[in-house]
């Protein structure tokens, strides 16, 4: 029997635990240990794992799970509480940030894909670590929270799209127009079919589904339905990831969402894992040695970018200013969707490696700060706008 796979399950689990006991303990959350699990255990900086092309699989599934989540979590109902802050609020501060994000790229010299490109990776936060915090501190029913989420839910939308629009970005294909209506066709498509899903076929399904009155039948017969809608798109020529992102649409349209949700929970959990230790695994750990200075300035950059791109949201919304500058704080990360965001437009040239690298580096250290900002996100907003009003005066 070949045990390399086993060895590899052990390596990869034990030291993860224990980073993840050494980060708990410094109060980092769980998803910054993986990633920090991901860098030891890289190929560049030991040899512990001997197929790292492995847990590079699991983390592909642990994505369609997460947007197959995503997408179970996504209650037009509920929604429909604070709709004028998901989609104008979230809308504006991806606008805002892909706008001042490229625009000041470009005024460096970067070309005008590659400049866009990184409007998108820098416009996207981390769901997973800000609204763990703010459940765990019970602040997701405040003014900020509720910005907060509500960008949030719009940046978990407009993945799929993004992620659809790189390759077209890269200039793939000999005639961008007709790629862009074709893709735009797909889209028509494929939306089409989930509708006729969702109304006629799925309930149907699974109401027979649920008379056999078991958990597991119920199981096999969602993974079927995700597995089946995430091979269409697959064969279309889009992404595994948006056919799971309909397929947790299809699903959160029945009665059945909640027990769907209860079910695949742990999976995700396990499979999420690993997305976030193949990604530092992607890491090479002497970019901090040879880019110091350059993972500096992009790590201040993405900050200030990021923090005014969600305060001119919020001043779009008619927020006061205190609610907008804690929601610009809570939200001045790099998210887990970039990641993977990132790693497209390697895929396509339109990131060198070099800078990949440095992208990398600074999305680990907004993401290791981020709790701490959260945790102290009232006392940082005061302090800042204290000092607003000192150079007010001063000048």
């Amino acid at each position: 029997m070949d045990l390399h796979i086993l060895f590899n399950i052990f390596v990869l689990f034990s030291l993860t635990l224990l980073v993840i006991i050494i980060c708990n303990f410094f109060k980092i959350p769980h998803l910054v240990g993986y990633l920090i699990a991901g860098i030891i255990l890289s190929p560049n900086t030991t040899s512990l794992l001997s197929a790292a092309h492995e847990v590079e699989t699991y983390a592909e599934i642990g994505v369609i799970l997460l947007l197959f989540t995503v997408g179970l979590e996504f209650s037009f109902g509920n929604l429909k509480k604070i709709q004028r802050y998901v989609l104008l609020g979230g809308l504006m501060q991806v606008f805002f940030t892909i706008l001042i994000t490229s625009a000041l790229i470009m005024l460096m010299g970067r070309q005008v894909q590659e400049s866009i490109f990184w409007g998108f990776v820098t416009a996207l936060s981390s769901t997973a670590i800000v609204i763990k915090i703010l459940q765990d501190k019970v602040k997701l029913n405040t003014p900020h929270g509720k910005l907060i989420l509500a960008i949030l839910l719009f940046q978990d939308i407009i993945i799929v799209p993004l992620m659809l629009f790189t390759p077209l970005l890269a200039g793939e294909g000999e005639n961008p127009l007709m790629e862009m209506g074709m893709l735009i066709l797909k889209i028509g498509f494929i939306a089409l079919f989930a509708w006729f899903l969702a109304r006629f076929i799925i309930p149907k399904l699974l109401y027979q589904v649920m008379k056999i009155q078991s958990q597991e039948v119920f199981l096999i017969t969602s993974i079927a339905i995700v597995a089946g809608i995430a091979l269409l798109t697959s064969w279309m020529g889009l992404s595994l990831a948006l056919g799971a992102f309909i397929a947790g649409l299809i699903i959160a349209e029945t009665d059945y969402n909640r027990l769907a949700i209860s079910c695949f929970l742990p999976f995700r959990y396990v499979f999420i894992s690993f997305f976030f230790i193949s990604m530092g695994m992607l890491l090479d750990y002497m970019v901090f040695v040879n880019h110091l200075q350059g993972i500096l300035f992009w790590l201040v950059f993405i900050l200030i970018v990021k923090m005014v791109a969600v305060f001119f949201a919020g001043k779009v919304l008619r927020v006061n200013n205190r609610t907008s500058l804690m929601a610009g704080l809570a939200l001045a990360q790099i998210g887990e969707f970039s990641f993977l965001l990132a790693k497209y437009g390697l895929d396509y040239k339109l990131i060198s490696e070099v800078n990949y690298q440095i992208f990398l580096a600074v999305s680990i250290i907004t993401m290791a700060i981020t709790p701490f900002v959260l945790n102290n996100l009232e006392r940082v907003a005061g302090w800042l706008e204290k000092q607003k009003g000192r150079i007010w005066k001063t000048t």
